[in-house]
């Protein structure tokens, strides 16, 4: 009964673009995660935020039975709850965004913490984390510091971080669950975990349930602003229309931006619509620029020279040219996002056949 139970809820994960390993070591992290009453629960949850009224009435359990282990599972991290027009809706997380980084956005350190952290890692190693970028489409893409964008070049409304923060009236701070987790495994860069950022409704769900704290507009500039000077790399979501994160990210520790740096995989993450250009009349070949970048995009010679393909358009680089050689400069060819997350849902499905 136990094993069938997790093998069903891993069809369910499945059902979700990043998917779930069918191995014995994911078996481990399930249990881990969910207990056997609450693993079979999971999986029979829709993948849409559901009022708990038709969840009870597709499953024939009553309210009374299931709200305390959905309750539960939303303050671990495995059931997404939100309250709209005063009914509880409810739904599974995936494990990719969702689950995963739940789990050390609390920033704990006890043994459970530890151990999850090296379940996760070991199974990024083994074959999962090959799966998450097996798609043409990205999850995540690359935006680039506002400040580096030249003035007067017309840019797109999402290509600007101030939009997104601008319009959103919820945005909660969060602990960096990677660099948290490779801190559990003694691994950590050690720069700033207190980096990301959350909007609407996911960001609602972290206050409500402790993952996170709410903080203003300002405030969130400011993380801006102190990643930047950390040399991290602005994440987010894969869209145009609203993004659910604003993560500040490090080649080293984060499990996206890996996808580039340890799997070396260079179209794991989507790039900006920029790329570094270098100016070779003022360039005096010092290095600071190689130096900055997470992706092994600049060398030294006669003058810095940057490797196009590898450029991802962050502009961390050109806040530490002494000489102001560097500016970003429009791609020649732009893939646009999905114009929201379920359409970049559903395109990544598709391109994994599983739709």
């Amino acid at each position: 009964m136990t094993e069938n139970t997790y093998e069903r809820l891993i069809d369910k994960l499945n059902q979700y673009p990043a998917g779930a390993p069918r191995t014995e070591k994911f078996i481990e992290l399930l249990k881990t995660l969910f207990t056997e009453k609450e693993a079979e629960l999971a999986g029979e949850l829709p993948i849409l935020p559901t009022p708990l009224p038709s969840i009870c009435g597709m499953l024939g359990r009553s309210e009374g039975e299931l709200k305390p282990i959905l309750e539960t599972m939303s303050n671990k991290g495995l059931v997404y709850h939100r309250k709209q027009d005063g009914t509880d809706h409810y739904s599974l997380f995936p494990l990719v965004p969702g689950i995963f980084e739940l789990q050390f956005m609390k920033g704990e350190v006890n043994e459970r913490a530890t151990k999850l952290a090296g379940l996760f890692d070991a199974m990024w190693h083994t074959g999962w984390a090959e799966d998450l970028f097996a798609s043409k489409t990205q999850l995540a893409r690359i935006v680039v510091m506002e400040k580096e964008i030249p003035s007067g070049v017309e840019v797109f409304p999402y290509e600007r971080v101030s939009k997104f923060i601008q319009e959103s009236d919820d945005i909660a701070l969060s602990v960096c669950y990677c660099r948290h987790e490779m801190e559990l495994l003694g691994k950590s860069c050690g720069r700033p975990k207190d980096t990301c950022l959350t909007f609407g409704p996911f960001a609602r769900y972290a206050v409500e349930r402790g993952f996170g704290r709410k903080i203003t507009r300002e405030d969130a500039y400011k993380v801006l602003d102190r990643s930047e000077e950390e040399g991290l790399v602005h994440l987010s979501d894969n869209t145009q229309k609203r993004i659910n994160f604003i993560c500040n990210c490090c080649g080293c520790c984060c499990g996206l931006l890996g996808g580039v740096t340890r799997l070396h995989k260079p179209h794991a993450i989507a790039t900006s619509h920029f790329v570094v250009d270098i100016d070779a009349e003022t360039c005096v070949a010092c290095g600071s620029c190689v130096d900055r970048c997470h992706f092994g995009a600049l060398t030294v010679n006669e003058i810095a020279e940057v490797d196009r393909e590898k450029c991802l358009g962050c502009g961390l680089c050109n806040m530490v040219c002494p000489t102001e050689s560097l500016t970003m400069k429009r791609r020649e060819t732009l893939a646009e996002p999905k114009r929201d997350v379920r359409d970049l849902m559903t395109t990544i499905m598709q391109e994994k056949g599983k739709l």
